[in-house]
């Protein structure tokens, strides 16, 4: 049995909490995360601990000694060393309790939470083996933020511990096989392998006596811990807490009612509550939730689409969707009324020469709908068919491209939507480059989150719609066209009326459109890309949607759902996810509807067990918690009613 712990509180760090004092002391869960700590271990059996500290090292033993004193349970013997170099790496910290670790000793980081089971486990490990255990991960699919987790690759099985032996670890590694959860039974001998190193980082600390044999690998067991070195690892940790409870265990909460009216303005939410119709909160890809600002940008005076105060809006409109698609200002900008499938029909139509062929992509719902197009349109073309969710090779394409000189277009889904995952434009388009060849790329649900750049990526036209992730209103559309585009389709023959390419690019010499646009609705996309600006630009959105998405699919996957793709591309913007057996899709829609919220029912073969759950569009935190509380609330009932009928077995 483990009888003594050290936590390491030193460091400073993002901050999570009130300013000026470590993360440790922030509030999670109604406590502080060190009272929490403290308190698991005393539940483990600890009875002596070390608290090494640094920043702001007064005040927190000021703190942690009022704490004790009001809480007689916890561990009765403190004691507190100081690391007057906590802004050096932390391996500093270990050493400074030099002469505490005379046996094996708990290692936990401050600000952290844990599984309370976790933490037994590991206490009732040998207090006399000569090697430091190493808790970790399997399931990465539970890991909060991929990107900052500490990976670990691991060897055979050793009988050290319950796991197997730690071969190497680090934040970059490419192979590997778990993660660390950050809680360690340390070893004396770990000391030695600090000593050694010039800038004793407790990772390389950890590589170093790995490399000597002495780290193995205790698995969680689907045990939950969180970091809390950022403000939305602190939520998804609130989040955690409130699902789970203090045990970390089982889902505990019952249900929360959402507002959608949440973060209006006072007008537009009188508005909204005199309609007769329910509103709701939309997870689904588009359209998406407006700010009330966007909403108010549809109501204007009259306006007429000839007269001069219109044609501002398109000269306006013209640069500022530049910026978002990364063009020149060689690069034009078509506006379409009509959906983002308008764009890919004048798109496909426009552009492919007499006696030429179109290749498509298609690896999902929409990459074959361009083929449909293609087909309507009496279009020679090749289709390069893959499975749902599985990437398209380059190489391959390349081949099909040598193969056959009379392909002179791709067209490529950016972002399938019908599957979440990221196609590689950027080496689809230099191959396009390569062989001379145009590509036409359809970014209707990923510009503004994915990244791209279209002088980069030689993209020639690309195109997307205004009621995805640049969160206005649907029934308008755009096509960003590169200046070589123009004498590559000169000699092509109309096959289309409305949707003829050339034709808008006439009438925008006078900022106009030849057919009469949605005024309202491109004065609301005006309003949606000053607001994407003033909120950092689309690296601002796509990082906030990438923490957003993690968090929803961390969550779903502790519920039960899983991944369709685990390909690395996946998006940064919808959740396809398989339902737990206890569900069918239309129970889960159809319950999650009643307490406020549209998910979406997937395509196809799909359709059956999967699900879509979209992040794009105006949702904030608040929101993403009631929606994530309300589907644990729906997947433990089924559960609980599954067992009950026979339908599932008790766990």
């Amino acid at each position: 049995m483990i009888r003594q712990a050290l936590i390491l509180a030193a460091g400073r760090g993002r901050q999570v909490g009130e300013s000026g004092m470590p993360n440790c002391l922030a509030t999670v869960g109604g406590i502080p995360v060190i009272l929490r700590t403290l308190r698991v271990l005393r539940r483990a059996g600890v009875n002596r601990v070390g608290i090494v500290t640094g920043y702001a090292g007064a005040e927190l033993r000021r703190r942690v000694e009022q704490m004790c004193a009001k809480e007689p349970a916890l561990p009765p013997e403190l004691l507190f060393f100081d690391n007057t170099a906590w802004e050096k790496p932390n391996g500093l910290s270990v050493l400074a309790a030099r002469g505490f670790v005379t046996e094996r000793t708990l290692l936990v980081m401050a600000d952290q939470i844990a599984a309370p089971r976790l933490v037994e486990s590991l206490a009732r490990l040998s207090p006399t083996d000569p090697g430091t255990i190493l808790a970790v991960d399997r399931d990465l699919s539970r890991v909060f933020d991929f990107d900052d987790a500490t990976k670990v690759k691991l060897s055979a099985q050793d009988g050290r511990g319950d796991g197997n032996r730690v071969a190497r670890i680090g934040k970059d590694l490419r192979e590997h096989d778990a993660v660390s959860a950050g809680l360690f039974v340390m070893a004396p001998s770990l000391l030695d392998c600090l000593d050694a190193l010039p800038e004793p980082s407790l990772t390389e600390g950890v590589r170093e006596a790995a490399r000597r044999g002495l780290i193995s690998g205790h698995e969680v067991r689907g045990a939950l811990w969180q970091d809390i070195d950022s403000p939305e690892m602190r939520l998804h940790a609130e989040w955690l807490l409130r699902v789970y409870g203090d045990e970390l265990d089982r889902p505990a909460v019952q249900g929360v009612t959402p507002s959608p009216a949440t973060d209006t303005l006072a007008l537009i939410e009188q508005l909204l509550a005199e309609k007769d119709a329910a509103g709701y909160t939309l997870l689904n890809p588009g359209p998406v939730m407006t700010s009330a600002r966007v909403k108010a940008a549809l109501v204007h005076h009259d306006v007429c689409h000839r007269d001069e105060d219109y044609r501002g809006v398109v000269r306006r409109l013209q640069q500022k969707l530049r910026t978002v698609f990364g063009a020149s200002d060689e690069h034009e900008m078509l506006l379409l009324t009509g959906s983002g499938t308008a764009a890919m029909e004048m798109s496909i139509a426009s552009v492919v020469p007499p006696g030429k062929k179109i290749l498509t992509v298609e690896n999902g719902a929409f990459g074959e709908r361009l083929t449909e197009i293609a087909r309507l349109h009496g279009l020679p073309h090749v289709a390069h068919r893959l499975p749902w969710g599985q990437l398209p090779d380059p190489a391959a394409l390349a081949a099909t491209l040598h193969g056959d000189p009379d392909i002179a277009v791709v067209a490529m889904i950016h972002h399938e939507t019908s599957i979440g995952i990221v196609n590689p434009v950027g080496a689809v388009g230099r191959l396009c480059r390569e062989r001379g060849v145009m590509l036409v790329l359809d970014s209707v649900s990923a510009l503004g989150a994915e990244d791209l750049d279209v002088v980069r990526d030689n993209v020639d036209i690309c195109y997307s719609s205004a009621n995805k992730c640049l969160h206005s209103v649907s029934g308008v559309s755009f096509i960003c066209v590169a200046p070589g585009v123009w004498p590559r389709i000169a000699g092509i023959a109309p096959r289309v009326y409305y949707l003829d390419l050339s034709r808008y690019r006439r009438y925008l010499q006078e900022d106009q459109t030849p057919f009469t646009p949605a005024v309202s609705s491109f004065f609301a996309l005006e309003t949606a890309l000053d607001e994407l600006r003033e909120q950092g630009g689309v690296p601002a959105r796509r990082e906030l949607y990438r923490r957003r998405n993690l968090r929803i699919r961390r969550v779903l996957t502790d519920l039960g759902f899983r991944s369709f793709t685990n390909t690395g591309r996946e998006s940064h913007t919808i959740c396809t996810m398989r339902i737990p057996d206890a569900l069918t899709v239309a129970e889960l829609y159809d319950r999650l509807k009643k307490v406020g919220f549209v998910i979406y029912k997937c395509k196809g073969a799909l359709s059956e067990r999967y699900i879509q759950v979209a992040n794009m569009g105006e949702l904030p935190d608040t929101t993403i918690d009631a929606f994530l509380a309300a589907v644990a609330t729906v997947v433990e009932a089924a559960r609980v009613a599954g067992v009950a009928t026979g339908r599932l077995r008790s766990v």
